[in-house]
């Protein structure tokens, strides 16, 4: 799946890789900006320091009253100025990663909802050259490598290749479309809880993934029961 932002898109989703290079390039941009900002208002503080009229000499003199309290100021003022700037640049670039992101997830999600759909029409029709090509697009939409994927790629692509070499293709079809009915629903949901409160932990991400797998598999089995209550009886009527 894509990541979640650094590469926790839930399953997958978030193709961090597929970002626009300038958009990162615009965030990290910023940052220098801040920096010129502060040297800038630092700048700005001393002028008005020295341009206050100090009257500090190198070698000691008395400092008036006044003077002092008109430094003590001017250097809160600045400081306080820096600090207010800082943490606005720093949500300000907070906050467009996390847009830049949500972006790139959404088109991710339409584009596997299509592929998914697509994929399952031709497996219903037997077209097994265009199920083949559909089924490699979806493959590249997946990342199985690594070990916390076990629940949802490894699975996904363990389907679309058993969907690809069955003759009976629509129970595995059913089984598959769930699967992915509960992916889509799981990146929607993280992508909802980043929107609200930020960057989700790899903590969180993991309890999101494990509660929402749970749920497909719960529906998986009480579906399969349904199934043989429905087949028993055919049996008792016949």
């Amino acid at each position: 799946m894509l990541e979640f932002v650094r590469n926790k898109n839930l399953t997958n989703l978030e193709p961090i890789e597929n970002m626009d290079r300038k958009e990162i390039a615009n965030i990290l941009g910023k940052e220098q900006v801040t920096l010129i900002g502060v040297v800038i208002l630092i700048v700005i503080g001393i002028y008005i320091v020295t341009g206050a009229g100090i009257g500090i000499t190198l070698v000691g003199k008395s400092i008036e009253g006044n003077t002092i309290v008109q430094a003590i100021v001017a250097a809160l003022t600045v400081i306080f100025s820096v600090w207010k700037i800082s943490a606005t640049v720093k949500q300000s670039n907070k906050n467009t990663f996390i847009n830049t992101i949500t972006i790139a997830r959404k088109e991710y999600m339409i584009t596997l909802r299509k592929t998914v759909t697509e994929f399952c029409i031709a497996a219903e029709n037997k077209d097994n050259k265009k199920l083949k090509e559909l089924s490699y697009q979806l493959k590249m939409l997946m990342f199985p490598a690594r070990d916390t994927d076990e629940m949802w790629d490894r699975e996904a692509i363990k389907m679309i290749d058993t969907i690809v070499e069955a003759t009976n293709k629509k129970k595995y079809v059913d089984e598959f479309v769930t699967l992915m009915q509960s992916w889509l629903a799981l990146e929607w949901s993280g992508m909802r809880e980043e929107c609200k409160h930020g960057i989700m932990s790899e903590e969180q991400v993991k309890e999101l993934q494990k509660e929402y797998y749970q749920q497909y598999k719960n529906f998986i089995a009480q579906k399969n029961n349904e199934q043989k209550q429905h087949n028993a009886i055919l049996i008792i009527v016949q």
